[in-house]
């Protein structure tokens, strides 16, 4: 297993915001400005550039689509993540996905994936966040770990047009 970096573990919590953001077919604005919030007020992207590394998942994203989503979820098998990491990455997930007001089906299905690839039991998850209805209802736990569900997802996943995506600001207003 891998341990990561300060930085690199930053990439990975960008990289699971961008995932989150786009597996719907569109980027909110309010999503972008929940990204911004969390530069600003906390150290989830401190020191990392959010415009280098929104144009380094952008050519990604030109040759490998939405498989991009699927290669995250694979990395963090590979991931020597402390709870605390955890607790983080699904923070950066929720808040993201909590961020439009809306609580669309791909999202659902991304963080119950993101979900199953951390370690982290389901009481702490709980303690620090609620009872998140779609991470502990009997559905989730019977099917979230089924191949057929992560394939459903890649097939519905909707990654918006590339073009769109370049005019995203992650800069200050």
């Amino acid at each position: 297993m891998i341990e990561l970096e300060r930085k690199d573990f930053q990439i990975l919590l960008f990289r699971t915001a961008f995932c989150l953001m786009a597996c719907d077919g569109y980027i909110d604005d309010r999503e972008i400005k929940e990204i911004k919030l969390m530069n600003e007020t906390s150290s989830y992207f401190q020191g990392i550039d959010l415009s280098d590394e929104l144009a380094d998942l952008l050519k990604e994203l030109k040759t490998k689509g939405k498989h991009i989503v699927d290669e995250l979820f694979n990395s963090l098998n590979n991931l020597n993540l402390t709870i605390v990491q955890e607790l983080l990455v699904l923070e950066v997930a929720i808040r993201i996905q909590n961020a439009d007001d809306k609580l669309d089906e791909n999202e659902i299905r991304f963080i119950r994936f993101l979900r199953s690839k951390l370690r982290i039991h389901d009481q702490i998850i709980k303690d620090r966040f609620g009872s998140i209805v779609f991470l502990f209802d009997k559905d989730y736990s019977q099917n979230v770990t089924n191949n057929d569900i992560r394939t459903e997802f890649l097939k519905t996943a909707i990654i918006p047009e590339i073009f769109e995506m370049k005019k995203l600001n992650f800069g200050k207003d």
